[in-house]
């Protein structure tokens, strides 16, 4: 019981590190707008694309 609440809460843990993909097929369902910026990332100092509905 000790050991699968242990595996329970790191998977928990991890559950954060996913990646959430926007897609411009989502955001049209949705009747929103797609939209692509320019982020500047201050882990690494590179712009990066990022996607997301308006």
């Amino acid at each position: 019981m000790k050991n699968l609440f242990l595996i329970l809460l790191i998977n928990c843990l991890f559950l954060g590190c996913t990646q959430n993909q926007v897609t411009e097929e989502i955001c049209k369902k949705e009747g929103k707008i797609y939209k692509v910026n320019k982020v500047l990332n201050l882990r690494s100092g590179n712009y990066e694309d990022k996607a997301q509905c308006i």
